[in-house]
């Protein structure tokens, strides 16, 4: 927000809506409720997506489920009627999805599914001590030799999705909710700006807390919520100090490095002065 023409009011209005939304919000809308141009909310928005970017997280343990996502683009046909390849082999972007079970989750683009560049992106994600479980993916098995001595798959191609505790469907689900997202609310979703969109969809996952409840009849169930809206915002603030976005000379977008951080520091104690303070 350093040298922002926007009122607080405004930044604050359009965290409100990021934060609360369940798969993001376009900038189109965003610009109609906050009354800004389009460029303006399409820039507030990867201004807070860039402050929801967790860079000090804890690494995941337990049980970690893995999966590739291919993501953006649809397939197109060939001159000659065949349909193009939709998933591996594809020029759509690769992102790589990592989920604990019951818990947090990371996501990330991927140059390519080597094993080396899956070992890269999850070096420092996943604790040497966790249970990593995905498929029989080449890389996988390659990366997860380097990452950590527990890892269970199962076989795709041969039908099996599912081997008791063994699977990755919470991870595949992760995936399904990006596709949603980007159908339902972003349509489109540029390789240049996708990692920022991977950080929203994160920290709204991370943000979810899970309880157990007990009806009349004392059955008990599990039931997922969110955690509260003060909570989140000092969730996202907290970090943001030195991290600025600025506009690039065609307009696009670019993030300052931190060592522009300020010398103030954020605290979260601190309590709104009411009328008699």
């Amino acid at each position: 927000m350093h040298s922002t023409k926007l009122r607080l009011s405004t930044w604050i209005e359009a965290m409100y809506l990021v934060t609360t939304s369940s798969k993001g919000i376009s900038s189109v809308i965003l610009s109609r409720l906050i009354g800004t141009t389009q460029a303006t909310a399409w820039r507030l928005g990867h201004a807070i997506r860039e402050m929801m970017k967790d860079l000090n997280a804890e690494p995941l343990s337990g049980i970690v489920e893995i999966d590739i996502k291919y993501l953006c683009g649809r397939p197109k046909r060939r001159k000659d009627g065949a349909p193009s390849k939709r998933g591996r082999g594809s020029k759509k972007p690769k992102i790589l999805i990592a989920v604990a079970r019951d818990d947090r989750m990371h996501a990330v683009t991927l140059p390519s599914e080597s094993g080396d560049d899956i070992e890269a992106a999850l070096s420092g994600v996943i604790s040497p001590t966790a249970t990593l479980m995905s498929d029989r993916e080449r890389g996988f098995l390659n990366a997860a030799k380097a990452l950590v001595d527990d890892h269970q798959t199962v076989v795709h191609s041969a039908g099996e999705h599912v081997r008791g505790e063994v699977h990755s469907n919470t991870a595949e689900g992760v995936g399904s909710m990006l596709e949603r997202a980007r159908l339902g609310v972003w349509h489109r979703m540029s390789q240049a700006h996708l990692q920022r969109y991977l950080d929203e969809i994160s920290f709204r996952w991370n943000c979810r807390i899970k309880r157990e409840i007990t009806s009349r009849r004392g059955r008990k169930r599990r039931i997922i919520t969110t955690i509260s809206l003060p909570d989140m915002l000092s969730r996202m603030l907290r970090p943001c100090l030195g991290r600025q976005i600025r506009r690039t000379p065609n307009y696009g977008l670019r993030v300052l490095p931190n060592h522009l951080a300020s010398p103030l520091s954020f605290r979260s104690d601190l309590s709104i002065p009411g009328k008699g303070d």
